[in-house]
């Protein structure tokens, strides 16, 4: 099964090829998680590096873990300011100088533990939830941005939320795969959602020694939200870029393929106009001075139809000289035949004489025609206009037809009676002469129809006549020069397809044209002369 031709404009297939920019989000995506991992791993790595400096601060401290529960310490040693309701709901520190070294460690977005091996807290210090910050005011552009783009990332992308419920903070001491790792002597790093499941908790759990035995274990925690808000941002940034890049790509291309586009039509409008439907050059095409490949190619189109043009006017001069060269040994042959006939001469001798004479009475036939042909080529520039009625020229062609062609059955109509056009009636009776005598030739002796009509605000001239039909794929080329559809068998004269192609030449001097085509009826061919009226042909 063959697929149909798709037909893309320039334009389209440049935008086509931008699809494969289209490529970039997947690559930013693929960046982003990368991003996101990274961030993930130093976080988890900052918070094992803040619980290897504080466990190496009570390493090798066994007094510090010996201090019994003290029921009347208060909060004063806990930031006060920066505990939540449920931070508040904690036991008092067990140790008081524990809790002195952890209160200058901790960060206000991360919170440390301290217990001992039964899991009784010996310290608690910071919090997960960062205090309010006052927010600076926002530009038009990143309110226009919030509106639109933003709207499109916060509905794709996590955002990081500080109202999650930390269960974990009234649950007394931490407990989980990280201080079950610690406890067994090994740096243990562990990620768990809250309850609620709006926010990640990161924990890092490190062993505290003395001696050769784990007697505590330091527990930092804090949330992923901050590696969460670096990977929005890097995620919009990179999609704005990329957004940018596509939309500054895509008018870049559009803008270029439409120039493009533009000097190639140009270039084509150029080519149409420099030869006409007969593939005739009428005017030079006019190269381009572009560099490019563009103008290169219009370049290499002018020289070619420069070089066209020539050939082409060598080739209609060649009829005229052809005619001009062969008539004096035309002459010559003429008169010595002549002087033979008029001579004694063997009754064999006559015979090839009048095959010679009726050879060269068909050459000159030949030049003829043309002579005919090469003169109007170059006399229909010098025709005057002038309006007359169609219908008296046509009738009166047609009663001398009668005469010249008895055998022949020619009727003539006409509809209206009156017909004014614009041009000439010579040319139009040569026309006409040519239309009969290829009628009557094929016709054979049938019935030939001569018809003047208007219609559809046109004049239509059409000579049919009975005969064979024409041949398929004929219908377009039988007004060309030099081309003729006769057998050479059955041809009662010299033909070089002259005939069609000057009443074609005629037609297109009074603004009109000819076309050819078989009968209804299969059983013959009508030639039909559409032409102006003379209100249009005037404008």
């Amino acid at each position: 099964m063959k697929l149909p031709r798709v037909a893309l404009s320039i334009r389209a297939q440049l935008l086509l090829v931008l699809t494969v920019f289209l490529v970039l989000p997947w690559l930013g995506v693929s960046y982003v998680r990368e991003l996101e991992r990274v961030l993930r791993d130093a976080h988890e790595r900052t918070l094992a590096g803040t619980a290897q400096a504080v466990a190496t601060a009570l390493h090798d401290r066994p007094r510090l873990f010996a201090t019994p529960p003290d029921p009347i310490a208060s909060f004063a040693r806990e930031r006060a300011a920066d505990a939540t309701p449920a931070d508040r709901a904690l036991p008092p520190s067990a140790s008081p100088e524990i809790a002195q070294i952890i209160e200058g460690l901790s960060r206000t977005t991360a919170r440390i533990w301290v217990i001992d091996r039964q899991g009784t807290v010996l310290a608690r210090a910071g919090t997960l939830k960062p205090a309010p910050a006052a927010t600076p005011p926002a530009s038009l552009w990143e309110r226009v941005e919030q509106m639109t783009l933003g709207r499109l990332y916060r509905a794709f992308l996590d955002q990081p939320r500080e109202d999650f419920v930390d269960d974990a903070a009234t649950q007394g001491a931490p407990h989980g795969r990280d201080v079950e790792g610690a406890l067994a002597g090994i740096l243990t790093s562990e990620r768990r959602r809250t309850r609620d499941d709006r926010a990640v908790i990161v924990s890092a759990a490190h062993p505290v020694w003395v001696g050769d035995e784990v007697r505590g274990v330091v527990i930092v925690e804090e949330t992923g939200n901050a590696v969460l808000a670096e990977r929005n941002l890097a995620f919009e940034r990179l999609f704005n870029i990329v957004l940018a890049v596509l939309l500054v790509g895509s008018l870049a291309l559009t803008a270029y393929a439409t120039v493009l586009s533009a000097r190639i039509r140009r270039l084509r409008d150029d080519a149409e106009r420099a030869i006409d439907a007969d593939g005739r050059v009428r005017a030079p095409l006019a190269s381009s001075r572009a560099g490019d490949e563009i103008g290169d190619l219009s370049r290499s189109f002018a020289s070619v139809l420069a070089r066209l043009a020539g050939y082409a006017r060598y080739q209609e001069k060649m009829a005229s000289r052809l005619s001009h060269e062969l008539r004096t040994p035309i002459a010559v042959v003429r008169s010595s035949l002549d002087n033979l006939k008029v001579a004694p001469s063997p009754e064999a001798a006559r015979v090839y004489m009048e095959r010679a004479q009726e050879g060269l009475a068909r050459l000159t036939q030949i030049l003829t025609r043309m002579a005919e042909a090469a003169r109007l080529d170059e006399s229909l520039s010098d025709v005057e206009r002038e309006r007359f009625d169609l219908v008296p020229v046509v009738r009166g062609c047609v009663e001398g037809y009668r005469l010249a062609y008895p055998r022949g059955r020619i009727d003539c109509t006409a509809d209206p009676a009156s017909i004014t056009i614009d041009g000439s009636p010579d040319l139009i009776a040569q026309m006409l002469d040519k239309l009969v005598a290829n009628a009557v030739e094929f016709a054979g002796g049938g019935a030939i129809a001569v018809v003047v009509r208007g219609r559809d605000g046109a004049v239509e001239l059409a000579v049919s006549n009975e005969g064979p039909p024409l041949p398929e794929g004929m219908e377009g080329r039988l007004f060309e020069s030099m081309v003729s559809v006769r057998r050479g068998d059955d041809a009662s004269g010299p033909h070089l397809g002259l005939g069609l192609y000057i009443v074609r030449a005629i037609a297109q001097f009074h603004r009109g044209r000819v076309h050819a085509a078989n009968r209804p009826e299969g059983n013959g061919v009508t030639v039909t002369v559409i032409l102006p009226p003379a209100e249009a042909s005037s404008r």
